[in-house]
């Protein structure tokens, strides 16, 4: 599956939002992505697309969960966004199947809260 261009606006606010989660402020990171998601659904993108950025701020609320030790966020989080992002190897240039790889690290460290954030970002796919 491949997703439409965005709109110039559009990529604008998932750049922002890409800047923000790599700075590791998670928050800002999930405000930035949900005017993008207004933006998604005010024009009628496919489903999928508004799904698959629904699915990115939720992992931006995932990890702004973790770093508060909320084991029920984090856990929660993870169960709403598998199915949103499982269906995409890449969206808008971003290499989901990588983000995912990562984002489960933290999943699997609820209780033990040792994940360090160092090196989180979100990956860029590789050109074919």
């Amino acid at each position: 599956m491949e997703a439409l261009p965005l709109t110039e606006a559009e990529d604008a606010l998932l750049q922002e939002g890409i800047h923000e989660f790599d700075s590791k402020r998670y928050w800002h990171a999930h405000e930035s992505w949900e005017d993008l998601w207004n933006s998604l659904k005010r024009r009628e993108a496919p489903r999928a697309e508004i799904l698959g950025i629904q699915g990115l701020i939720q992992t931006a609320a995932l990890l702004y969960n973790h770093q508060r030790q909320k084991r029920r966020g984090v856990l929660n989080q993870w169960e709403k966004i598998l199915p949103k992002l499982d269906v995409w190897k890449q969206i808008w240039g971003i290499d989901v199947t990588t983000h995912l790889k990562q984002i489960q690290r933290f999943v699997e460290d609820v209780d033990t809260w040792n994940q360090t954030y160092e090196g989180v970002r979100i990956p860029i796919a590789e050109l074919e």
